[in-house]
């Protein structure tokens, strides 16, 4: 009860201005994409039902948390060197257009919303990694909604998204209203059902796998997925009887004692018609838009990003994919409302937290 007057509350507080609008942010549509009135009417029901499930979730918690991707397993420091011979000059744009290395932060997570869940339980993964003072603007600079010079790249261990486009996005959201909705959703839309369950995975270190952009973006005049590949050779083994939070402890250890790596690739777009731009959920296939190496992530080592006042940094660090140049700007309508969610979402938890 009291958490649920604790989040009408809330709901009152922020209900009157704040969130009600668009930012207005949204950039010209090219290459096939499509936003229209319809569009911008499915962001609000989108919006609201994100506002409404992350205070309810809340409750009397003193910190709003991410409504997906809350649980860390560290942030940690590297770098990412960008090595953009391989790509045709059309597409060294932005991130890709000269040879550079870059300092970065990246965040390891579990993609329940449930923080509390155990970490050898099989999950969605997560990999987000903030680029620091890049030599170019993002969007979100360009329209005086941020200062910050980072780019962002918000990965999961998936090749798709499990939502399709706007449309699918706001049926999914409601669904999450019902106790038992969501399953019916996945019973009767396979497809989302099948990448949710392909990207479950039991992972005994964050460093063994591959994660990726899963939406489309950007480069040049075409468009394109992203993926780390991890360097590991080896995939290490689940412990016996793994603690709550073991995933946290194997990247500590691992990086106490060698620096670690991810190859970055960008798969080009080379199939338009089939690789749809406003189907998130197509897979792309690689042999007609094979993947090419662009660049290494190194993840340093380095200790002491468990500390208290490193975890405490790392949960108010923010990621958004429009933290990126126009170059190489997130496509299709899905993205375009991921662009309106994550800012009101910013401004909810921060309006939140900050109570």
């Amino acid at each position: 009860m009291k958490n649920q007057m604790m989040s009408v509350a809330f709901l009152a507080l922020v209900a009157p201005g704040a969130m009600a609008n668009f930012y207005n942010i949204q950039p010209p549509t090219e290459q096939g994409e499509i936003w229209t009135s319809k569009e911008e009417a499915n962001v609000e029901e989108v919006a609201r039902v994100f506002k409404e499930t992350l205070i309810e979730a809340t409750g009397e918690a003193p910190v709003m948390r991410r409504d997906a991707h809350p649980k860390a397993h560290g942030c940690v420091q590297g770098s990412l060197e960008i090595t953009p011979e391989f790509l045709k000059p059309a597409h060294r744009v932005g991130l890709f257009k000269e040879s550079k290395t870059y300092k970065t932060i990246t965040r390891f997570s579990n993609g329940d919303p449930n923080q509390e869940k155990e970490d050898a339980k099989a999950d969605v993964r997560g990999m987000a990694t903030k680029i620091l003072n890049p030599t170019y603007t993002n969007l979100l600079q360009e329209a005086s909604l941020e200062e910050d010079q980072v780019h962002d790249l918000v990965f999961m261990n998936s090749d798709e998204f499990f939502i399709s486009n706007p449309f699918q996005y706001e049926k999914f959201m409601n669904a999450t209203q019902g106790r038992f909705s969501v399953l019916a959703y996945l019973l009767t839309h396979w497809r989302s059902l099948g990448v949710i369950l392909k990207a479950r995975q039991k992972i005994a270190n964050p460093l063994d796998i591959n994660y990726r952009s899963a939406t489309p973006y950007k480069i040049g005049p075409n468009s394109m997925k992203m993926k780390f590949e991890t360097c590991k050779k080896h995939v290490d083994k689940m412990p016996k009887k793994p603690s709550e939070n073991f995933l946290s402890e194997k990247l500590k250890d691992s990086l106490a004692s060698s620096e670690q790596c991810f190859d970055f690739m960008v798969q080009i777009n080379k199939d338009p018609k089939t690789n749809d731009i406003e189907d998130a959920i197509q897979k792309w296939s690689t042999k007609k838009s094979p993947y090419v190496k662009v660049g290494k992530l190194t993840i340093a080592k380095q200790s002491g990003f468990l500390s208290s006042q490193s975890k405490e940094q790392c949960e108010k660090m923010t990621f958004n994919p429009w933290r990126a140049p126009m170059a190489n700007r997130p496509l299709g309508g899905l993205n375009r409302v991921r662009l309106e969610v994550y800012l009101r979402q910013f401004d909810l938890r921060t309006q939140y937290n900050q109570k």
